[in-house]
């Protein structure tokens, strides 16, 4: 939407509230979450159907997008696959299904985030806010700093990931998660303490995001998760990047 409510476009730059992009089914009717982000000062554009959702997100690239599991048309995994390629801010997606493998198979598809509804309006803004925090926190904050281990490169400034010179494609969270491990290669970092750091809240216990990211992250790398070259599970304790010879932070 627009500062006066009407409907997005690409000449509206979201230079000073935050934009989002809402495609869900129960959009063409009362939307209390949609109407709880406004109150927040955010752009909201409502969305019910996923083809036009596919076609807003491209053209006007908002700052965030939340998608819903079930959709008309295309379903939320098959949204997320097909706009990741051109989309590079934070995709949430929303479910009831709290099994693993539909959070995997999200996360395969290029979400950042699974939420695992129902969850209330205040909560689901704080999630989305978290995501629009790092993401600002961290886009051209660093200069051109890169910093290796082995023939892994993490580029802060472009937000880019090689190996052995062949570039790797991750979502946002995966580089923030990458980044941080990377910063402290050769140190054991626990679940509690990256998932803290990526959403700037307290570790409730249960939340196994970080491991599916981990797991995501170890994939990308050609990693043996029981003979890992880059990655090491330190049981009951978290996660190691091994450090190698020659590598510079």
């Amino acid at each position: 939407m627009n500062r006066n409510g009407g409907s997005l476009n690409s000449t509206d730059v979201f230079k000073n509230r935050p934009a989002i992009i809402i495609c869900e089914a129960g959009c063409g009717t009362s939307h209390p979450l949609s109407d709880y982000l406004k109150a927040k000062g955010f752009i909201v554009n409502c969305i019910p159907e996923s083809n036009q959702a596919i076609d807003a997100i491209i053209t006007c690239v908002p700052d965030i997008v939340l998608l819903d599991f079930h959709l008309p048309g295309a379903g939320g995994y098959e949204v997320c696959s097909t706009i990741r390629p051109y989309f590079s801010g934070p995709i949430l997606l929303q479910g009831q299904d709290a099994a693993e493998t539909a959070q995997l198979l999200a996360f395969e598809r290029g979400a950042d985030d699974y939420i695992v509804m129902p969850v209330s309006e205040e909560l689901m803004t704080a999630r989305i806010c978290a995501h629009l925090r790092r993401g600002h926190r961290l886009v051209g904050k660093v200069g051109e700093r890169q910093i290796r281990v082995g023939e892994l490169v993490v580029d802060e400034a472009r937000r880019m990931v090689s190996l052995a010179d062949h570039s790797i494609e991750m979502t946002s969270m995966q580089f923030d998660l990458l980044c941080y491990l990377v910063k402290r290669s050769g140190r054991v970092v626990s679940r509690e303490e990256l998932y803290e750091a990526l959403y700037k809240e307290k570790y409730n216990g249960f939340d196994r995001s970080v491991d599916v990211y981990v797991s995501r992250i170890r994939h990308q790398l050609g990693d043996d998760a029981e003979k890992p070259n880059y990655l090491k599970t330190v049981r009951g304790v978290g996660y190691l990047l091994v450090e190698h010879e020659g590598s510079a932070r």
